[in-house]
């Protein structure tokens, strides 16, 4: 039942390493607050925490370069940087696996998580979102560069640049691109992403791979021809 698999979830994050972070990203203060109170008795008690490994950031070798794949974008809102850094650092051992791009603020933190690690492939540092930044990844996805987003938006707040951030989102869908705009979703899609790497799966994620394009533009490119055919000669 629905409440059997809510009392697991509850139960695994209670017992993971991760627990915190993840009941940060997920909004679940309660949970968070139940992970804190088991720290401090244990803390109290002088009792060392036991972690089982229901939900980890394993390390483990890709079958693909980096340089194999196109970038993966990591962006997050003013008021959801925070969440980003938390889930960066509770998937480092993935990310790290990927050509990061992103705008200007987190490509800032992706380098202070990862330090000196030269094994660490980064892309283009874009500029910040209202002054273009989601504009110039835009384009580096219309330029067959760009394979998936990690795009945490904060609902709560008007944008500036809503049209940029529209743009982002619907060229996402136009070229297929694997598009993560929130926390759930982004952690549902590591583990995806985890086996396509290890197990050397690219059509798990083959935006990672290949120019890929919505069901609905082959219509689209139906409806433009005949426009051209019908004013062809006028």
């Amino acid at each position: 039942s629905t409440s059997n698999a809510g009392s697991l979830i509850d139960h695994r994050m209670r017992r993971s390493s991760l627990g915190a972070s993840l009941s940060k990203l997920f909004g679940l203060g309660d949970l968070e607050s139940l992970i804190d109170e088991d720290n401090k008795k244990n803390t109290e008690a002088n009792v060392a925490t036991t972690y089982e490994d229901h939900i980890t950031d394993p390390v483990f070798d890709s079958r693909f370069q980096p340089d194999q794949m196109r970038c993966l974008a990591l962006v997050a809102h003013n008021h959801m940087k925070p969440a980003m850094k938390t889930f960066v650092m509770a998937n480092k051992n993935l990310l790290c696996k990927f050509k990061l791009t992103g705008t200007n603020t987190t490509m800032t933190m992706l380098r202070e998580v990862f330090g000196d690690d030269a094994s660490v492939k980064f892309g283009p540092t874009c500029t910040s979102g209202p002054l273009g930044g989601d504009a110039e990844l835009v384009a580096i996805m219309c330029t067959e560069n760009l394979g998936g987003c990690i795009f945490f938006q904060d609902p709560m707040s008007a944008h500036p640049h809503a049209a940029d951030i529209e743009c982002l989102s619907r060229q996402a869908n136009v070229h297929n691109v694997l598009m993560m705009p929130n926390p759930a979703t982004a952690y549902a899609c590591m583990e995806s992403m985890r086996i396509a790497l290890k197990d050397g799966r690219a059509e798990i994620i083959p935006s990672f791979f290949k120019t890929l394009q919505s069901p609905s533009v082959a219509e689209y490119k139906v409806r433009q021809a005949r426009v051209v055919k019908r004013n062809a000669g006028k």
